[in-house]
């Protein structure tokens, strides 16, 4: 089943048990992780601390992620993360936008959970827009709903004209090859407001 970037937002107020509001991103019981994979057999598991999100009344939803919080479990790769690769000085975060319908009215009540395939949004990755089409599990919550990836995302950065970040990190550490394919996956809270 074909989904639309309406659909996501749409789902989410339906969820919600009631109209369209003002949601915000919970950090804190929130996450982003994506895997990369050197020299052909050594996959690591990496993470952004820090998110910021809302769904607004006006139908507009969008994620922020702080590219300076990225954490590999290794303090000098993060920091070549920020400087070689994502280049954080320029480029502070990576965006994720949709927009959708804001008059749905009563939804489903807290504890259902709706599966939808290819919801379309938009990323914006150093200064670069694509679409991309995700999997989505979102579940409704007492005062808010969790949306989930259904199945990892996979993020390339030459789409993002993020190549030579990944050969400048492959020089830097002596590595025969680093992956430019990021799988992606998300569980990402709002509470309403």
């Amino acid at each position: 089943m074909r989904m639309h970037k309406t659909t996501i937002a749409l789902a989410i107020t339906l969820m919600s048990g009631a109209a369209a509001g003002d949601w915000t991103l919970n950090n804190d019981t929130s996450s982003l992780y994506y895997l990369t994979t050197k020299n052909a057999n050594v996959t690591e598991l990496n993470t952004f601390n820090q998110l910021t999100g809302t769904i607004g009344a006006d139908g507009s939803a969008t994620v922020s992620i702080d590219l300076d919080s990225v954490d590999t479990a290794v303090e000098i790769r993060d920091e070549r993360m920020r400087e070689l690769f994502f280049n954080t000085a320029e480029f502070p975060a990576a965006t994720i936008s949709l927009t959708f319908d804001p008059t749905v009215l009563e939804g489903m009540e807290a504890g259902s959970r709706v599966v939808m395939d290819d919801v379309e949004a938009d990323l914006t990755l150093h200064d670069t827009t694509r679409e991309i089409k995700a999997g989505l599990v979102v579940v409704g919550l007492e005062n808010g709903v969790q949306v989930s990836s259904l199945k990892p995302i996979v993020v390339r950065a030459d789409d993002f004209g993020l190549a030579g970040g990944v050969e400048a990190l492959r020089a830097i550490v002596g590595l025969d090859s680093i992956t430019s394919n990021a799988p992606v996956n998300f569980t990402l809270v709002f509470d309403r407001d």
